[in-house]
């Protein structure tokens, strides 16, 4: 392979990488994550003070379906987003068996 060489710069180098990276990758990796794909949860105990209810309350709701469970590790958290629209679709929260 002699005198095969390919002079680049830095910049140029870098933007190679990237564009194999992406094609090996399926997705651009160097941009910004949306604000999607950041999702915010809330604790159990955040969860309970803002639906003003009990920890047997909540948890006939995992089990009725009624709210989703994200168990991670030996945490349960809770989207904000489902929780929002839970509470924006109007689902009447005093009306659970306790």
């Amino acid at each position: 392979m002699k005198g095969n060489f390919i002079m680049l710069q830095k910049e140029d180098l870098k933007e190679a990488i990237a564009e194999v990276l992406e094609t090996m990758v399926g997705k651009n990796l160097l941009k910004e994550p949306t604000q999607t794909a950041s999702t915010e949860y809330y604790t159990r105990d955040e969860l309970c003070a803002r639906l003003h209810i009990t920890y047997t309350t909540l948890w006939r709701m995992e089990k009725r379906g009624d709210i989703h469970v994200h168990k991670i590790g030996r945490r349960n958290l809770y989207s904000k987003e489902e929780v929002d629209a839970l509470i924006t679709q109007g689902s009447s929260m005093s009306n659970t068996n306790i």
